[in-house]
């Protein structure tokens, strides 16, 4: 026959077990949860990817840096070469056949030396030949006043031009003819100096003057190639229309150079003051066209010229005897090396062929 438990003993047993659980007894729960080893060792492995992907970062980062100044110092190496390239070039150009008829200022529709400031007579100053006299040969061709030395102002293309001789820098011939006589020569430096007929008004402007600054407060230099009436073939303030009539003509400054100095690139940019008449890389009043975040190591200037006989009747590499038309043809390689100014490791060198479109022509004596 089954027994029965009493009520009282059958709820016993589960409280005396649960008491027992509690006190440390019997099977404990199982526990779920990230151990401090477990822990650690996740964050290890979170610091190692995280310290990888900085360091990615950081080397990406430094690149991009690196591209981007080298990137500037190219821009800016370049634009200052391009500069030069395309300004060199137009070297002794000269509109002598007045092709914007800008030059005209008598109006009879033909740029002549009567339009020079000289008078109907003949009498004058404009004289670019240097004969003593004014005349149509003084708008010929070979008398190119941007390609002549007047005195010691040297408007012809020139490496390192002294401005107290208009000297240039010792040529260096490396062919010659049969007979010896120099076809090439090469001339070396890190300064040019050359003028061109900018504002094609036939005459070489120096803009050392306000537009409007009377004669007493800028007055006409003295001295040669100065000194003549009209300062011919120098226009010193603005010459024309003459003086009777309103004067709207602004003459511009076509006295040009480039130079290394300090670290960086300049360019002529005007006279000193009024009373300054020399041209030369010593000279002038001068503009940086570089940054100071760059520096400029090296700037070389050199200037190739082919000698050629231009007579029809004789061979192009026979010396130019008395009559014959010789002519010079040139070019100015420009080579320039710079860098950052805080980082001589990103040093660049371009360089840079610039073919002069105006030959100088000369008859040998």
């Amino acid at each position: 026959m089954r027994h029965l438990m009493p009520p009282a003993w059958r709820h016993a047993r589960p409280f005396r077990a649960k008491r027992q659980r509690l006190r440390g007894g019997g099977d404990r729960p199982r526990q779920s949860g990230v151990t401090l080893i477990g822990l650690m060792i996740g964050m290890l492995v979170g610091i190692l990817v995280l310290t990888g992907a900085l360091s990615v970062y950081l080397l990406i980062a430094k690149g991009a840096r690196a591209n981007i100044q080298q990137a500037r110092l190219n821009q800016e190496l370049r634009a200052a070469l391009e500069v030069m390239q395309q300004d060199i070039r137009r070297a002794g150009y000269w509109d002598f056949a007045d092709t914007n008829q800008d030059g005209d200022s008598n109006g009879d529709g033909a740029l002549t030396w009567r339009d020079l400031g000289v008078n109907a007579g003949g009498s004058g100053a404009f004289d670019t030949n240097g004969d003593g006299t004014t005349d149509d040969q003084d708008l010929h061709p070979l008398n190119n006043p941007f390609q002549r030395q007047y005195g010691p102002i040297n408007n012809d293309l020139c490496i390192g031009t002294d401005s107290s001789t208009g000297a240039c820098v010792a040529e260096d011939c490396t062919a010659t003819n049969a007979t010896g006589d120099c076809l090439t020569g090469i001339q070396t430096g890190s300064c040019i100096t050359y003028t061109y007929d900018s504002d094609q008004d036939g005459r070489i402007g120096v803009r050392a003057c306000d537009l409007d600054a009377d004669e007493a407060d800028c007055p006409r230099p003295a001295g040669p190639p100065f000194d003549t009436a009209n300062h011919e073939p120098y226009a010193w303030r603005p010459w024309y229309p003459p003086a009777d009539e309103e004067k709207t003509k602004a003459i511009a400054m076509e006295m040009f150079g480039y130079r290394l100095r300090g670290g960086g690139i300049d360019m002529r940019v005007g006279w000193s003051n009024h009373s300054d008449v020399s041209f030369g890389c010593d000279s002038g009043r001068w503009e940086g066209i570089t940054s100071s975040e760059i520096t400029v190591a090296h700037l070389e200037f050199t200037l190739t010229t082919l000698l050629r006989n231009a007579n029809p009747a004789k061979s192009r590499t026979d010396t130019c005897a008395t009559g014959d038309l010789c002519q010079r043809i040139r070019s100015v390689g420009i080579t320039l090396t710079g860098h950052l100014a805080q980082d001589e490791s990103t040093r660049q060198t371009l360089s840079a062929l610039v073919a002069v479109r105006n030959d100088r022509y000369l008859q040998a004596p």
